[in-house]
């Protein structure tokens, strides 16, 4: 039933939309709190899913609407856990390891108005709406002993957070057939982030941020005028750079085996990407 249901939303926004980019993307993605124990910032490959819509005008006129849809996944990280609660488990010499590993999905969808547009290029401001839902799991290692195992077990952080802000896009049409495009958005979040085996419960908010840039080319572009309706096919493919970045102020724990109640967290992840896309 549920992969029946994200076919059908899938189906929906390619049918609303007209237009559509398939994006493939491999960069990296870092974690940094306090809260999974590790004073260090958790790094590693990750590789992403989108469909996307850089800039598409409505009804032919300045209105238009962007968004983009990503499922993220990442490697496993090993990390040792250096804020470990000596007077919880007084082992000497003991440093027990996790390994962490991230997935999850995130969207936004913009609508907004082009200050300048020239047809093949454009400058735009717009307002957003957005969902993240990442989760964080973490695994205990071998070398790990029981006190460890029972205080700090395999388990799911999970984030949920809603955004709104604004965005700033432009284009523009380099030589024929290619164009360059950019993106900067930002924005105020709120929301939850969850783990009932670590005791991480508490509503959060902060900030978003996101930024990139690539180039696309042409390969089919024309206009066509059927009775009242225009229409424009194209077919495209393009090539570029994104960076995201989720802050999220004072998230609490209450863990025995941890000297830590609170700390923020920072997610980012910066990542290449090559898409195949059409608009109609």
């Amino acid at each position: 039933m549920l992969r029946k249901n994200f076919f059908l939303f899938i189906l929906l926004i390619f049918s609303i939309s007209n237009s559509a980019e398939l994006r493939f993307g491999k960069g990296s993605f870092s974690v940094s709190s306090d809260i999974f124990g590790s004073s260090k910032e958790i790094k590693e490959d990750i590789t992403v899913y989108s469909i996307a819509e850089q800039h598409k005008n409505i009804f032919g006129n300045r209105l238009y609407y962007s968004y983009n849809l990503s499922f993220l996944s990442s490697e496993k990280e090993r990390k040792v856990i250096d804020l470990y609660n000596t007077a919880y488990d007084p082992t000497p010499g003991y440093k027990p390891q996790m390994e962490y590993e991230l997935k999850g999905f995130d969207g936004q969808i913009d609508l907004g108005f082009d200050v300048l547009n020239s047809g093949s290029s454009y400058l735009g401001f717009s307002a957003f709406l957005g969902i993240s839902l990442p989760y964080i799991e973490n695994y205990n290692t071998d070398s790990n002993n029981n006190n460890t195992l029972s205080a700090l077990p395999d388990s799911k952080t999970e984030i949920k957070t809603y955004r709104v802000g604004g965005s700033v896009k432009g284009g523009y049409e380099i030589f024929p057939r290619i164009n360059i495009f950019g993106f900067f958005s930002y924005g105020y979040q709120t929301g939850k982030v969850e783990n009932e085996k670590w005791g991480i419960d508490g509503s959060v908010n902060g900030s978003y941020m996101t930024i990139g840039g690539g180039i696309k080319f042409y390969i089919f572009k024309e206009k066509k005028k059927i009775l009242f309706l225009t229409l424009s096919p194209q077919l495209y493919v393009t090539a570029g750079y994104k960076y995201d970045r989720w802050e999220l102020k004072d998230v609490k724990i209450n863990n025995i085996a941890l000297n830590l109640n609170k700390d923020d967290l920072v997610i980012t992840d910066s990542y290449g990407f090559f898409g195949l896309g059409y608009s109609f």
